[in-house]
């Protein structure tokens, strides 16, 4: 028989086990738009959905509110928290500085076996882009990212970076759903990149990485206008500018700026 303390215990770890089944089952469904921004959650549903109790539900919203995923309003309920152009720029911004500063970081330390995985994530990337599965390609987009991030050997660095990609995860999805060709335009990005770190040019790979972080923020503020907090498919999608190797130029709303050369 328990005693109160290990009862206690019990309850607690069956509890967490709950939260995370719950946490691991809700997320994607966010972060894909399953859900759709601005709309409200069914709470019991969800817990039927997943088997759980409502309590779990609970708590597991409590936490993705905590990194902004949703919004529980008092009396109201939780909300999806919806997307906005002004939240994509901040996140965006961010990313192309830290990111390019870890990359040229990274440059020097990659070691044969990172380079060695950069190309089987680079092939498998293409692939993912073949055959149209966009969760895949992310999938890859990340542990390719990850890869040399790593590698600059900078913990708080990579930690700010990796909540930036949690946060902006929605508005990849985004991308891939209203501009589903950008898969084979980003592969050119990719090689770039791949060479860049073969060759240990940290002005390259910084310039590729940061070019590459900001073709999300330039394509879901053109081609699919975020109003209002809500994303509006264009009526009218315009090809976007082929990059070139060198002297590179991207243009959006916050201004144009030499990315690569």
């Amino acid at each position: 028989m328990l005693s109160a303390t290990d009862a206690d215990g019990s309850a607690e770890r069956t509890s967490l086990t709950a939260t995370e089944h719950a946490l691991a089952q809700l997320r994607p469904l966010l972060i894909s738009g399953e859900l759709q921004p601005g709309t409200r959650i069914d709470q019991a549903e969800l817990a039927k959905r997943f088997g759980v109790s409502i309590v779990p539900i609970r708590e597991a919203l409590a936490r993705l509110q905590s990194v902004g995923l949703v919004e529980i309003v008092p009396h109201r309920g939780v909300f999806v928290t919806r997307v906005a152009a002004d939240e994509l720029v901040d996140i965006y911004t961010v990313r192309e500085v830290l990111e390019e500063q870890a990359a040229r970081i990274a440059a020097a330390k990659l070691t044969e076996a990172d380079l060695e995985a950069l190309s089987r994530i680079s092939a498998a990337m293409a692939s993912a882009v073949k055959a149209r599965d966009h969760e895949r390609l992310l999938a890859c987009n990340r542990e390719l990212h990850f890869t040399i991030y790593r590698a600059a050997g900078r913990r708080h660095m990579l930690q700010i970076i990796e909540r930036l990609w949690d946060l902006s995860a929605r508005y990849a999805h985004l991308q891939l759903q209203a501009v589903p060709e950008r898969g084979a335009e980003a592969m050119f990005e990719v090689r770039r990149i791949v060479l860049a770190c073969r060759r240990r040019d940290a002005d390259a790979l910084g310039l590729m990485v940061r070019y590459k972080v900001h073709q999300t923020t330039v394509e879901l503020l053109e081609r699919t206008p975020l109003m209002n907090g809500e994303a509006v498919t264009a009526l009218s999608i315009q090809e976007p500018s082929k990059p070139r190797a060198k002297g590179r130029t991207s243009k959006g709303r916050h201004g144009a700026r030499v990315v690569s050369r």
